[in-house]
């Protein structure tokens, strides 16, 4: 079995679809989506079809970013709809329809709330790694950890974790498109949500591929696995 992390997607389906190509996910491999999937990008109804789909196939963990927590928030409290907004980017729910963003809000199916709401987790661990959108202090376990803080630390704020594993997260953009491994923890939102790209670790021997919105595709090892 591998495991295989994929960084923030926000909306961008086609490069999505070209980084899975790559990556050739296998029957008994785990996939592990590090969140972030609505917001920014022109198709995150596409985004939330495909994942749903390969659900069904594949092995599965999604975690719930902070855009993704933020929607799920505007839609339960409409009060914080202006919070989503300011942070969502131009027509975050085209994909959905026609018509003022907070209109779409109903045109978004049941199914897709309930991926972003019950099927998307805030951490997942295994026996090396620690999975969380952004971020987790170094003396907490993860289910011990606040949401908040989960979906909203930043790199800059890593640091070592008492029990020894890697942090893999995304969240904190990396504007050079180039995974960021500091050791202890890897970024691996490479910032496709503003002309970077998507990118996917294969985290048993740390080999990544990245795909962009131009169809441009690019691999690599990030460190050495011996």
């Amino acid at each position: 079995m591998r495991i295989l992390a994929i960084g923030d997607i926000h909306g961008h389906l086609r490069p999505l679809q070209a980084l899975l190509e790559k990556l050739a996910p296998r029957p008994d491999d785990l996939l592990i989506f590090a969140g972030d999937y609505v917001d920014k990008g022109p198709n995150v109804k596409g985004v939330i079809d495909c994942l749903l789909d390969l659900s069904k196939t594949h092995r599965t963990v999604f975690l719930r970013g902070n855009h993704d927590q933020m929607l799920l928030d505007a839609h339960r409290e409409p009060g914080k709809m202006p919070i989503w907004e300011c942070l969502a980017g131009n027509s975050p729910l085209a994909s959905y329809g026609r018509g003022p963003t907070s209109e779409l809000l109903s045109q978004v199916p049941l199914e897709h709330w309930a991926f972003l709401a019950a099927e998307c987790r805030n951490y997942f661990e295994t026996p090396d790694f620690i999975f969380v959108h952004g971020g987790i202090r170094p003396h907490m376990a993860p289910a011990d950890e606040d949401a908040a803080r989960l979906q909203w630390t930043t790199l800059a704020d890593a640091t070592a974790h008492l029990s020894g594993r890697t942090i893999i997260c995304g969240h904190s953009a990396q504007q050079s498109g180039h995974i960021a491994d500091l050791g202890h923890t890897i970024g691996i939102d490479t910032n496709i949500a503003n002309g970077g790209w998507l990118s996917g670790v294969i985290l048993d021997t740390f080999e990544f591929w990245q795909t962009n919105s131009a169809g441009e595709s690019r691999s690599g090892v990030l460190r050495n696995n011996a």
